[in-house]
């Protein structure tokens, strides 16, 4: 599988016309134990360097849908196109091929290993094992840089404050340049204000060409993001803007 990363084509704060992701008629559902339809069908389209929230209540399918495009698990039905190329029936080994050269992740534990610092916390997010020592430096640096954390990089993650843990879980999705990050109730866990700084911090990823997916109960990234996706029961209820 070839796939050109949009990230090496889009400039700071650009977005294109053509869909980096499109979703035609994308569902997913279980058989076992018992039969139960999580997400129903959907179109979707989303923009290179868009910023997009998927919304919605507890159990809704917002998880679900983010982990679809993430290429977490396959769809039930449906194509997924990915910069032009089919996603559906691709093996699991392309798959994480797809997700290590293209996808960065941002949960809502921010997953840290506590007796590494910051900068080897970073590290853990590239994926080329044969990159050198010193480009890999350079680049987790310069994560830390785009999340404010220079600072504190020899700092072990055991030290950190709940926001700190949050940009360096950022920083570690950042360090492979990938082409769309995909955030799930990254605010989830922390204090209004904190919460406030890391949606404001994950939106202006779009200024690097990165296109955001944050899955989210706060209604405050409504007014940090291109588009807004509602889902309810299972259903796409509206795309807005």
């Amino acid at each position: 599988m070839t796939l050109t990363s949009t990230a090496d084509r889009v400039g700071p704060g650009s977005v294109q016309d053509k869909p980096l992701i499109e979703l035609r008629g994308v569902g997913f559902a279980v058989t076992t134990p018992v039969s139960v339809r999580i997400l129903h069908p959907l179109d979707l389209d989303i923009a290179a360097g868009a910023s997009v929230a998927i919304i919605g209540p507890s159990g809704a399918g917002k998880t679900t849908l983010a982990s679809l495009i993430g290429a977490l698990q396959p769809p039930s039905e449906g194509s997924y196109r990915f910069d032009g190329t089919e996603m559906t029936g691709r093996s699991l080994r392309e798959l994480a091929a797809f997700r290590s050269r293209h996808l960065g992740f941002v949960f809502q534990n921010s997953q840290l290993i506590e007796e590494r610092t910051a900068i080897d916390n970073v590290d853990l997010g590239i994926t080329d094992a044969g990159m050198p020592g010193a480009e890999r430096a350079e680049r987790c640096l310069r994560a830390l840089d785009i999340v404010g954390l220079t600072a504190i990089a020899d700092r072990s993650a055991s030290d950190l404050s709940g926001g700190e843990r949050h940009r360096v879980a950022i920083a570690r999705a950042l360090v492979k340049n990938p082409s769309v990050v995909i955030a799930d109730e990254p605010t989830a866990s922390l204090d209004q204000a904190t919460g406030r700084s890391v949606l404001g911090l994950l939106a202006d990823l779009t200024d690097y060409g990165t296109t955001l997916i944050v899955v989210t109960h706060d209604e405050r990234a409504a007014s940090m993001v291109d588009q807004i996706v509602s889902i309810v029961d299972g259903h796409l209820s509206r795309v807005q803007p």
